[in-house]
């Protein structure tokens, strides 16, 4: 079994806008069809394989394979044999789950971009209408919770049908320019240019430097990504980086000198600070850098710098905790309580 026609992927392409043109390109009625009969035709190949590829557009990709993504990927290498391209090509559209974490949050990658799973949307995709005109696939970062806008077209992607006024998804409809309802997608929003900024980040070079920095924001400041303020005020706090953030560690460094209760060697950091170490790893990069942990450290120190030891506890005799001193010292809170 060959497919008739060989569909090559695009390199910023989602996967599920991939097997949509796959079955496309080879005349069946939708990914449902196809999956159908691929279904059948890889038991008949690798007994384990039976039911590797979900029939379900929404659950294809392999980070949703709950156990064994491997038979995922094996299932993924066989298609790629049927459409007679290179396995590598599309299993660099797929996104596995890391073992790298941002803090607490679970991490995917795909090709050489880790993000936080939660940046994922799930219930729908928005589009560009002008891209889907010029290119009929979907890129992978309309996949991304912060990308709303095109940043090719300078225009807001269209997030509803304008006749039955539900979310746009096209795992859903199958199709990129129609609704599930059936209607042609049409866009009328104004652009905004906070979002522009994010999607011009996050399809470049420096998305790897950002996707850390917006869940920790979104953490921090109690915000939903989706929001349509969210990229304005993620925007406007760090166009004036680091001012914000040492004016808010000012506020909690005031606020234990008016309200302490115990001596300064006698209180926990944390009690002061709260998870401030804790979710500031949320912030890292895939190669380990941390621009916020950074500017945090750099506070603390010049903190310490201009609180020296004295007679009477200051605000610089704080007490840490194993886990917060492993975070300032990066390391293990093994090799902590071994220095202790």
């Amino acid at each position: 079994m060959h497919f008739l026609v060989q569909t090559k992927p695009y390199p910023d392409e989602a996967l599920e806008s991939y097997l949509i043109r796959l079955a496309s390109d080879n005349s069946y009625d939708g990914y449902s069809e196809l999956a159908d009969i691929l279904w059948q035709w890889l038991a008949e190949q690798d007994h384990e394989l039976e039911g590797a590829l979900p029939l379900e557009l929404k659950k294809v990709d392999v980070y949703h394979a709950r156990q064994a993504s491997s038979f995922r990927i094996r299932a993924l290498k066989l298609v790629a044999q049927l459409a007679d391209v290179n396995a590598g090509d599309i299993l660099e559209l797929a996104c596995r789950r890391s073992n790298f974490k941002f803090g607490n949050l679970a991490a995917v990658s795909r090709n050489e971009l880790t993000i936080p799973l939660e940046l994922l949307r799930t219930d729908n995709i928005p589009v560009c209408i002008e891209c889907l005109y010029e290119s009929s696939y979907i890129p992978f970062y309309w996949h991304l919770k912060p990308y709303k806008a095109c940043y090719k077209h300078k225009t807001q992607l269209t997030t509803h049908c304008g006749e039955c006024h539900n979310l746009i998804d096209y795992r859903a409809s199958e199709a990129f320019l129609e609704c599930n309802c059936g209607c042609k997608l049409t866009n009328s929003e104004q652009l905004n240019d906070a979002d522009f900024k994010i999607a011009s980040a996050l399809a470049g070079n420096n998305s790897d430097k950002i996707v850390g920095l917006i869940s920790w924001f979104a953490k921090d400041k109690q915000l939903d990504v989706s929001d349509s303020g969210f990229n304005r005020a993620f925007v406007d706090y760090f166009s004036t980086w680091p001012d914000g953030l040492i004016t808010e560690l000012d506020i909690l460094t005031n606020n234990a000198r008016l309200k302490q209760l115990n001596p300064f060697n006698k209180t926990k950091f944390n009690s002061v600070y709260g998870d401030l170490l804790r979710d500031g790893q949320i912030a890292a990069t895939s190669n380990r850098k941390n621009k916020l942990l950074d500017e945090i450290i750099n506070y603390f120190v010049e903190l310490v710098d201009s609180n020296p030891k004295a007679k009477h506890p200051n605000i610089a005799d704080l007490l840490l905790c194993a886990f917060d001193a492993a975070v300032l010292l990066n390391t293990t809170t093994e090799q902590v309580y071994r220095l202790h």
